[in-house]
C-alpha cells in the first residue's frame, strides 16, 4: 500500500519525505549528562563560582522540562532546593511511564489509548515536554491536529527537540501550509541533533520549501542525519553522490551510503544495491 508522504514534487523527484510517525527512540537519542554536585562555598571563595542552587524554581523547571529520567534524577540530587523544585517533573515521569504502558499494552496492563492520553496530559500539566509530545502524538493520530500542535508548541518553546521536529512536520501537514515556520522549527531541532528533523530540513532545502533552494546545505543535513543513523537520509545521500547534486559526483561514496541503507532494510536501496551487484558496478 502506498503511504501518504509529507512532501512531494510534481516532477516526481526521487527525494521524498518520510511520513509523519512516532519519534521512536527519543530518549535513546539523548545522551545522559553527568551532573556534578554543586558545592556550597563561602563568599570569600577565590573562584567566586555562582550558586546554581539559588536559581528561581520557575527557571529551573523550564530548564529541566525536556530532561529524561536519568538526567532529572541526577539534577534532583544536586541539593534539597533542586529536589523540591523538580518534584512535579519527577511525578510527571511516573505518569509518562504509566501512559506508555497503557499506550503499548505493557507492564501487565491492557492497551488503552484513552487512559494513556489522560496520563500523558497529567504529565504535561506538571511540565514534562516528553509527556507533551506523547500526548500530542495521540491527538495527531486521532485527527485532533489543533490539540496536537498546541502541545508541540509548548514542548518546542521549552527546547524539546522532538517537539520542535513534530511542530515543524505539523506545519507541513496542516492547512494552511506554513513552510517558513516549518523550516524554523526543523532547523532548531536539527541544530539540537534530532536526526529526523535534519532529514526533513534537508528535504525543504533540496526542494525550496519555505526557504531558497540550497543543494549544498541540503546535502550537509542529509549527511548529518545519515551519520546519525537515519536510513532515508543514507539513501538520499547516495543519490546526491550518484547525480552530483550539491557535491561532487563520487561513485565510491554513493555505493557506501546505498549499501548502508540497504543493510538497514531500506527497500529501494536494497533493490538498487542488488542491481549494482548484479551488473558488477560495486
Amino acid at each position: 500500500m502506498n503511504q501518504k508522504t509529507l512532501l512531494y514534487r510534481s516532477d516526481a523527484s526521487r527525494f521524498i519525505a518520510f511520513p509523519f510517525s512516532k519519534p521512536d527512540g527519543r530518549d535513546a537519542k539523548t545522551k545522559s549528562s553527568r551532573w556534578s554536585k554543586v558545592s556550597s562555598e563561602s563568599s570569600s571563595s577565590p573562584t567566586n563560582d555562582p550558586d546554581f542552587s539559588a536559581l528561581p524554581f520557575d527557571i529551573l523547571t523550564k530548564i529541566a522540562a525536556p530532561f529524561n529520567f536519568p538526567n532529572l534524577l541526577a539534577a534532583s540530587l544536586v541539593c534539597r532546593s533542586w529536589g523540591d523544585a523538580l518534584r512535579a517533573l519527577r511525578e510527571a515521569m511516573v505518569l509518562l511511564r504509566q501512559g506508555k504502558q497503557f499506550k503499548h499494552g505493557r507492564g501487565g496492563v491492557g492497551r488503552n489509548l484513552e487512559k494513556a492520553l489522560v496520563s500523558f496530559l497529567k504529565g504535561a500539566a506538571r511540565g514534562s515536554t516528553l509527556a507533551m509530545v506523547d500526548a500530542g502524538l495521540i491527538y495527531w493520530e486521532r485527527g485532533q491536529k489543533e490539540e496536537a500542535i498546541a502541545l508541540y508548541q509548548k514542548a518546542a518553546a521549552l527546547g524539546d527537540a522532538a517537539g520542535q521536529c513534530n511542530l515543524g512536520i505539523s506545519y507541513l501537514n496542516t492547512q494552511p501550509l506554513n513552510h517558513k515556520e516549518a523550516v524554523k522549527w526543523l532547523h532548531q531541532a536539527s541544530v539540537g541533533g534530532h536526526v529526523r528533523a535534519q532529514y526533513q530540513l534537508a528535504l525543504c532545502l533540496h526542494q525550496g520549501l519555505g526557504v531558497e533552494q540550497n543543494l549544498q546545505e541540503a546535502v550537509k543535513w542529509y549527511l548529518k542525519a545519515a551519520e546519525g543513523g537515519y536510513v532515508r537520509a543514507m539513501y538520499n545521500a547516495s543519490l546526491c553522490y550518484t547525480f552530483g547534486e550539491g557535491l561532487s559526483h563520487s561513485r565510491r561514496q554513493a555505493r557506501k551510503w546505498m549499501k548502508r541503507a540497504a543493510d538497514r532494510g531500506h527497500g529501494k536501496a536494497q533493490f538498487e544495491h542488488g542491481l549494482a551487484l548484479f551488473s558488477g558496478n560495486c
